[in-house]
């Protein structure tokens, strides 16, 4: 969706109300296709004395296969978002400002690749997931497996027997 900010850019001290809601049918993480509910943004961008920020919430659930176990992990996100927006970036570092070409914003766009920034390298169905067992394959969060724990390394086998006590 884009977003006309000729009257923002041009008047001082005006803002814009934005509240949308977007779908993503083509959101990938690390290769792994998500499931991504539509995207809530709800937001304003607003002229401060020539200075025109973006700032929105987006909220979403999304899905993957937990990292560990292979088992669905939904996760609920509320994240908060602020851009510096600029027609121009003459003599500045444009790592932090989003330049706003012809004053027309693309919202969806912007949108897509904060959620992509933001969501976790690590995807986990819990924080205490145990994963899979690396002989059999069992999830070890439904319950053991009959698999003998064999140190694999004789080096580390004082490790190992710490770990037992």
């Amino acid at each position: 969706m884009p977003l006309e900010l000729n009257d923002i850019f041009v008047t001082p001290d005006s803002s814009l109300e934005v509240d949308e809601c977007f779908v993503y049918d083509d959101l990938s993480a690390e290769g792994e296709q998500l499931t991504v509910s539509p995207v809530r943004v709800r937001g304003q961008v607003k002229n401060s004395g020539g200075l025109v920020e973006l700032s929105y919430t987006a909220e979403f659930d999304y899905s993957k296969p937990c990292d560990r176990c292979l088992a669905d992990a939904k996760k609920s996100v509320k994240q908060d978002f602020v851009h510096t927006l600029a027609l121009s970036a003459e003599n500045e570092d444009t790592d932090d400002i989003i330049i706003v070409a012809g004053y027309t914003l693309d919202l969806f766009s912007l949108v897509r690749d904060d959620i992509l920034l933001e969501l976790p390298i690590k995807h986990l169905c819990s924080e205490g997931c145990l994963g899979l067992c690396p002989k059999c394959g069992q999830n070890l969060n439904e319950g053991s497996c009959g698999c003998k724990k064999e140190a694999v390394d004789p080096r580390m086998a004082v490790l190992d027997e710490l770990m037992q006590d």
